[in-house]
């Protein structure tokens, strides 16, 4: 009986927690005088993907997707096996060097996408060559920013969770703010936590939906290789999970310069110097 009844608590605890989540993003959203709503980033989102859909998904695609799946080819990992067929020796190796070249090139990618998703916030017509510019001149300080919240973020759920929890919601769009105002790295952080203040709570809860969304269908790949032995079925395995990293790596740059957005103009609005900046 005991044993049911845990298994019962461990089953209703993900539940419980999305129910605690709801209840506190409402009660913020009714304290907090400024609109934030998980519906129109989601929406939002979307539509600047589809008013740019050629550059953010091309751009997705190349720093961002095919690296991955070009480093779990390279290592040979067996998805029926779940596990590397090369040595340790070199297994650590190349997740070093694919460390290296994601750092790198993928900071670039999510900082041309998120140029390119702030234009079309704007109300401006897509350019390319300026994002990439624009990706270029910030690819230093965003790398720095990239790996002060990595490790942040990393020793803060180290303790506990709960403070790695809390600045992550407190420096969730620092990039989207180092491309639009560059104010410099520290800074970047700072207005970040500034502007998220009052909506973290909403944030949280929109986090944990991607989560729970980005599990589901980043699984599709690995059930379809799962599911049978084949060589067409592998390379369909690795063409799936290749879309879905080249969807949710656009979503995710479109998501954040969304909430930045959303969050800028509702507290401040977006003069004509702001949106000049971007490309400035």
């Amino acid at each position: 009986m005991a044993v049911i009844l845990m298994l019962v608590v461990l089953l209703a605890l993900p539940f419980l927690f999305i129910a605690a989540l709801i209840f506190a993003a409402r009660t913020e959203a009714r304290r907090d005088p400024w609109r934030f709503r998980i519906t129109d980033v989601v929406s939002q989102s979307f539509s600047t993907i589809g008013r740019a859909r050629l550059p953010m998904l091309a751009t997705s695609l190349v720093t961002i997707a095919l690296p991955a799946t070009a480093l779990q080819t390279a290592l040979g990992f067996d998805a029926t096996a779940r596990m590397f067929t090369m040595p340790d020796e070199q297994v650590l190796t190349a997740l070093g060097i694919g460390w290296l070249v994601s750092l790198l090139v993928g900071t670039l990618g999510e900082v041309v996408m998120i140029a390119i998703a702030l234009d079309v916030l704007a109300g401006r017509p897509v350019q390319f060559g300026p994002a990439l510019a624009q990706g270029l001149r910030l690819l230093l300080p965003a790398i720095l920013v990239r790996l002060l919240l990595w490790v942040g973020v990393a020793l803060g759920l180290m303790l506990f969770i709960i403070p790695g929890l809390v600045l992550m919601l407190t420096w969730a769009i620092v990039l989207p703010v180092l491309v639009a105002e560059r104010p410099g790295i520290f800074a970047s952080f700072a207005r970040s936590g500034e502007l998220l203040r009052g909506a973290r709570w909403r944030l949280l809860l929109l986090f944990a939906i991607v989560f729970v969304a980005w599990s589901l269908f980043g699984g599709m790949g690995q059930g379809f290789a799962l599911a049978s032995q084949t060589s067409g079925a592998r390379i369909g395995s690795i063409v799936i999970q290749t879309l879905v990293a080249t969807l949710t790596g656009a979503m995710g740059a479109a998501g954040l310069s969304t909430i930045y957005h959303q969050l800028k103009s509702e507290r401040e609005g977006l003069v004509g110097e702001d949106l000049e900046a971007v490309f400035a």
